[in-house]
Formats: structure tokens, C-alpha cells, sequence
């Protein structure tokens, strides 16, 4: 007996041991799991290492059974890689994870893994996938009634619908999660809810609203000082608010708010994306205030996104840099740099910022801004199109059946007979085929409804398509018969006029006149081979100096005509200031006048003064020719183009004449 009872204790004390033993080899393993996370959440160390020490911390977990603590320990390593942007490694975890929480019917890894899903596929910007798999996650959380991730997971939904401009959605998925977050009073939940209401309400053109809700956010941050992000959100959410300025044309107020946003320390350096975001608008405003300054900062704004290689970020500087060098008529860089912007857009599928260069083109470079309104067209209705149907398609996602999740359901009892289990899914069955065939038949018909609605929307940009199509056409014809009559013709009939002489005499002295005028015929032969392509704009940059034109202009007048042309230009007009639209239609209704006087006036003295007071230009051409009635000469092409020209340029046109008394003419263009 006394054997027997040493036996059962020694068995006892080894089993203890043993127990033991096995309670310390795993929690060494624990240990070198945690450190390993630790490591890989580290900032200091390279970005290599730290996905090295994520990659052993998975190895690690993979050969431990299914428990809460290991499920626990998949979510951080997917939570490692995520930042790191190993997007395919958070996946695999990810799925991983999942398969454990269904294989253990855990509800709550279940919703889980697949909210990390939503976020991994909307991070790769295939937004119905994430939807879909947000849209379960949802349905398990509030199943199981996870106030907290059901807040969070339908804000997530309504971020989706944000980026695919359904902001009415938007906004009345993030009312949904406002409502659960300030029940459950979520400090961060109720700033991130107010954040994205101020944007869907922005994208809405509700401007004033969404103002509101992004002060209602700046005065929850304060709630939020313990919060290890507290200046990063202040940081964001004077951006928001600047944004919302910005595309409301307020440039002050938006410049006030960048400006704040860039006051938070460390910004730079814990948030550098954030950081190059604001000190962008914030130099874009200064710019658009002021078309003098902001370029220092466009450029170092430029540089910390290529340093950091933010592409979007990268593309908008390069726009933005675009507009400063265009505005200072420097077209060849900002060619270059809107060749850049277009490129790496259509590279990287940014198609807003494709649009935008497309019509900056058409600014830069309007002799091909037909081809270009063209192609930004058809892109504007595929993009359309393509946002139409991804919307349709999340929308098809919220009415699709919610799939049945089995795993949270756990058998109270094995006693169940089967007849009872029977019964219920018979019953079960047969509701859920009444459920899905009223679903089925709601479903076909908003869907006929959608597609109706849609058939309607595109017939009806092909008409505003074809509109602005035939606009630009009228415009382009106009702008070309201008030329040839306000130009050519003029040029063709003056040297007729003198040339005619010819027919009556032929003597040496007016031989020896008359060649001046016949090689002014390749002068008209050299403006034809201009307009023909469409490079106006250009003779007079090529000249370089416009009061040089204007003066040869009227020293010609002087010796090819009897009148006696009297001229005074301001000296202090800083014609390289001046744009050049506004000199080159100046140079074509002197040029018209001129004419006119030479071919009806009869004048014997013109007199031209050419005057600038603060930022008007003032034209004034007086002859004491015969005059003539203004009524009926306004009918005439001539006076047409010379009023559609002051017009075009926003200036003033007014004529005075008498018959017998001469004609008067007064033009006043603006200037910057």
C-alpha cells in the first residue's frame, strides 16, 4: 500500500513538472512574439528591419494553436505591416486570421478580419470590394452589439462613398455612425464622424454647413489633449477648413488657416505628407492673392513631396507651379512643368489632376485648345460614367442578402432532437424564400429606375458635349475672320491703293516709290504663314519690345500715307507687364483705324496718344477728316471687330463723329 501511494505521488510530482515546463516554454515564446512586435513598431530603426522583425513575429504565431491570444497576435502583426505599407503581407495575416476566427466561430475576430479587408482593398482603391467587405463587418457588429466598431466600421463605409463622390450617402452613413458614436461618447469617433461631414457637405457645395462641422471638430480636439495625435488632428482639421475656403475662392481665409496648420511643432517631421499638403495651399493662396508671391514656397513644397515621393502630392505642386508660371507669361516652364503634372497623373491614374492639366493646356497653348477641350471632354464623361456605375454597384451592395454567419451560434444543448432543428429551418426556409423574393423584385426595380435615371444623364452630356464642341468652333471661325480682315486685308488694300499709281504713270521717280510697297507683299506673305498657324500671340513676344511695334506702325503710316500722323506713347508704361492679349488686340484696332482713316477720311492731320493712368490703358485716335454717321458705320465689319476686340479684353469703346467735323475714338483696357 505504502508502494502504491509513493508510486501515485512521484507520477504526480513528474506531471507537475512537467506542467510547469510547458507553462514556461510558452512563456518564453510569448515573450520573443511580443519583443519581435515591439521591434517592428519601432520608429527609430530602418523600415527593412522593421518588416524583418514582422515577418519572425509571424513565423512565430503560426505554430501556436487557435486561441483568443494568438488570434490577438495575428491582428498586431497585420497592424505592423499595415504603416509599413506591406499591403500583400497584411493581407495574408489577414486572411489567416479570419479562417482561424471562423474555424472557432469568434464573432468578433470575424468582423474584425474583415474590417482590416475593407481597408486593405480601399487603400488599393477598389472601393466596391472594401464596401462589401466593410458593409459584413457591419452587420456582425451590430449583431453582436460592438458599439464601438459598428460606429467606426460605418464611418469607414462613408469614407468609401466620400471618395466616390456619392456625398449625399456619405453624409447619412456618417449621421448613422455621429449618432452611435455620441451615445457611446467616443471622443475620436465624434471628431473623425464631424471631419467627414464637413467634407461630404464641401463636396456638396454646401460650403457654409461644412464650415460648421469642421469648427465642431477643431472644439473636440480639445477633448482630446490626451490623445497621442492631438496636434496631428489640429493640424488636419485647419487644412479641412482651409480646403473648404480655398474652393469657396475666400483665399484669405483659407491662407489664415494653412497658416495655423503650419504652426504645430514637429509637423514637419511626424507628419510630412500633412505637413508639404498645407505649406502647398498655403503658397497657392498667397498666389492667387497676390500673383507676386508664393513661388519660394511652391517649390519647397515641391521638394519635400519628391523627397518623400508623394505622387498626388507631387502632381499638385507641379499644377500649381504651372498657374504661377502662366500667370507671369512664361509659357515655355510652364509647359514643361504641366507636361510633368500630366504625365505622372496618367501614370498613376490620378484622373482629376489629368482633367486639370488638360485644361491648363488649353491655356498655355490655345492654338491646339480645341484638341485639347476635345480629349477633356471625353475623359470628364467617362470619368462620370465610371463614378455612376461604381455608386450603382455600392448600391446594389446594400440591398444584396446578408449572408448568413454560422460561426457566432453556439449549440446550448446536444440534446436537440432532430425533429426540432426540423421544424426551424423548414420555418426558417420558408421565410427566408418570401424574404429574398420581395428583395428580388425591389432589387430589379430600383435597379430599372437607376438605369433609366443613367440613360437620361448620358443622353444629356452627349448634348452639352456637342454644344461646347460647336461653341469653340464659332469662336475659333470669328477669331480668324477678325484677323484676316483687321490684318491682311487692310495690309492688301493699302498696298493696291499705292501701287495703283502705276497704271497711270510709269517714270523713274515713282517706279522708285512703289518698290517699298511691293516689298511690303511679303510682309502680308509672312503674317498669312503666321495666322495660319495659329501663333498671333507669338509675333509680338518675338518682336520683344511693343512700343517698338507700335512705333513702326506709325512711322509707316507717315510715309506711305499724305496724312500728317501726330504720336505720343507713354514712357512710363511697362508694356512687358501688360499682357499680351491686351496688346496684341491694342495693335489691331490702331491698325484699324488707321485704316479707316487712309481709305474714307480724307484726313489731313491724325493724331494717336497712347496713355496709362493707374490700371487703365487709354487708346485715343482724333482725325479732322469728314466724319461720318456712326449709326450705319457700326454695322460695318470693321467697327464690329474693333468694338468685339475692346470687349474681348473687358475695355471700354467709345466713337464720336460728325459729318464734316472728323472722328474721334476713345478705347480704355484694363491691365493688371
Amino acid at each position: 500500500m505504502k508502494k502504491i501511494i509513493l508510486i501515485l505521488l512521484f507520477l504526480q510530482f513528474i506531471s507537475c513538472s512537467d506542467g510547469k515546463n510547458q507553462e514556461l516554454i510558452l512563456d518564453a515564446q510569448n515573450q520573443k512574439i511580443n519583443n519581435y512586435l515591439s521591434l517592428a513598431q519601432k520608429e527609430t530603426i530602418s523600415k527593412e528591419m522593421r518588416i524583418r522583425f514582422g515577418d519572425l513575429a509571424y513565423q512565430a504565431i503560426k505554430g501556436q494553436k487557435n486561441d483568443s491570444i494568438t488570434r490577438r497576435n495575428y491582428f498586431k502583426v497585420a497592424n505592423r505591416y499595415f504603416p509599413l505599407y506591406e499591403l500583400e503581407k497584411y493581407k495574408k495575416v489577414t486572411n489567416e486570421v479570419l479562417a482561424l476566427g471562423r474555424a472557432s466561430k469568434d464573432s468578433a475576430t470575424v468582423a474584425k478580419a474583415l474590417y482590416y479587408l475593407g481597408d486593405y482593398f480601399f487603400e488599393n482603391a477598389k472601393n466596391d470590394s472594401a464596401y462589401w467587405y466593410y458593409n459584413n463587418a457591419e452587420k456582425i457588429y451590430n449583431k453582436i452589439d460592438d458599439k464601438e466598431n459598428l460606429a467606426n466600421t460605418i464611418l469607414h463605409k462613408a469614407y468609401v462613398l466620400l471618395y466616390e463622390k456619392d456625398f449625399l450617402g456619405s453624409e447619412t452613413a456618417t449621421i448613422k455612425a455621429l449618432d452611435i458614436s455620441l451615445n457611446i461618447s467616443d471622443k475620436l469617433l465624434v471628431y473623425q464622424c464631424y471631419g467627414n461631414l464637413g467634407s461630404a457637405l464641401s463636396g456638396l457645395g454646401n460650403y457654409e454647413k461644412a464650415l460648421y462641422y469642421h469648427e465642431k471638430a477643431l472644439s473636440q480636439i480639445e477633448k482630446l489633449k490626451d490623445n497621442y495625435l492631438y496636434e496631428d488632428f489640429k493640424a488636419q482639421t485647419f487644412h479641412n477648413i482651409g480646403l473648404v475656403y480655398q474652393n469657396n475662392n475666400q483665399y484669405k481665409k483659407a491662407l489664415e488657416n494653412f497658416s495655423e496648420g503650419l504652426k504645430i511643432e514637429n509637423l514637419l517631421k511626424k507628419q510630412p505628407v500633412l505637413y508639404s499638403a498645407l505649406l502647398d495651399n498655403y503658397a497657392y493662396c498667397k498666389f492667387k492673392l497676390n500673383n507676386d508671391e508664393g513661388y519660394d514656397e511652391l517649390n519647397r513644397a515641391l521638394f519635400l513631396r519628391d523627397s518623400i515621393n508623394n505622387i498626388a502630392g507631387i502632381i499638385k505642386s507641379k499644377i500649381h507651379l504651372t498657374e504661377y508660371y502662366l500667370s507671369k507669361a512664361n509659357k515655355t516652364k510652364a509647359l514643361q512643368l504641366n507636361n510633368e503634372a500630366y504625365t505622372l497623373a496618367d501614370k498613376s491614374n490620378y484622373n482629376k489632376e489629368i482633367l486639370k492639366t488638360l485644361d491648363l493646356y488649353t491655356k498655355i497653348d490655345p492654338s491646339n485648345g480645341l484638341k485639347y477641350a476635345q480629349k477633356y471632354i471625353k475623359l470628364s464623361d467617362s470619368l462620370n460614367d465610371l463614378e455612376r456605375a461604381t455608386r450603382n454597384k455600392l448600391a446594389r451592395i446594400e440591398y444584396e442578402t446578408d449572408e448568413i454567419i454560422h460561426e457566432n451560434l453556439e449549440i446550448s444543448s446536444e440534446k436537440k432532437t432532430i425533429l426540432t432543428v426540423s421544424i426551424l429551418v423548414a420555418f426558417i426556409g420558408a421565410l427566408l424564400f418570401v424574404i429574398l423574393f420581395q428583395r428580388a423584385k425591389q432589387k430589379e426595380l430600383l435597379f430599372t429606375q437607376e438605369q433609366q435615371k443613367a440613360n437620361e444623364e448620358i443622353y444629356q452630356l452627349m448634348l452639352d458635349q456637342q454644344t461646347k464642341i460647336d461653341e469653340v468652333k464659332n469662336i475659333e471661325k470669328n477669331r480668324i475672320a477678325r484677323e484676316l480682315h483687321d490684318g491682311i486685308m487692310n495690309k492688301l488694300a493699302s498696298t493696291r491703293l499705292n501701287l495703283f499709281v502705276l497704271t497711270k504713270r510709269n517714270d523713274e521717280e515713282t517706279i522708285k516709290k512703289c518698290i517699298g510697297h511691293i516689298n511690303e507683299i511679303q510682309n502680308i506673305e509672312k503674317e498669312v504663314r503666321v495666322i495660319a498657324h495659329e501663333l498671333s500671340n507669338d509675333t509680338f513676344s518675338e518682336k520683344g519690345n511693343f512700343k517698338t511695334i507700335l512705333t513702326e506702325l506709325l512711322t509707316e503710316q507717315n510715309e506711305l500715307y499724305p496724312a500728317n500722323c501726330i504720336y505720343e506713347i507713354d514712357k512710363d508704361i511697362v508694356w512687358e507687364n501688360i499682357d499680351i492679349e491686351i496688346k496684341m488686340n491694342l495693335y489691331r484696332i490702331l491698325q484699324e483705324a488707321l485704316n479707316n482713316c487712309n481709305k474714307y477720311a480724307n484726313a489731313e492731320n491724325i493724331y494717336i496718344n497712347i496713355d496709362k493712368q493707374e490700371k487703365i490703358v487709354t487708346l485715343q485716335i482724333i482725325d479732322d477728316g469728314e466724319g461720318f454717321n456712326t449709326n450705319k458705320a457700326k454695322k460695318g465689319i470693321g467697327m464690329k471687330n474693333m468694338f468685339q476686340r475692346t470687349e474681348s479684353v473687358k475695355g471700354d469703346f467709345d466713337i464720336t463723329s460728325e459729318i464734316g467735323k472728323g472722328t474721334k475714338i476713345i478705347i480704355k483696357l484694363p491691365i493688371n
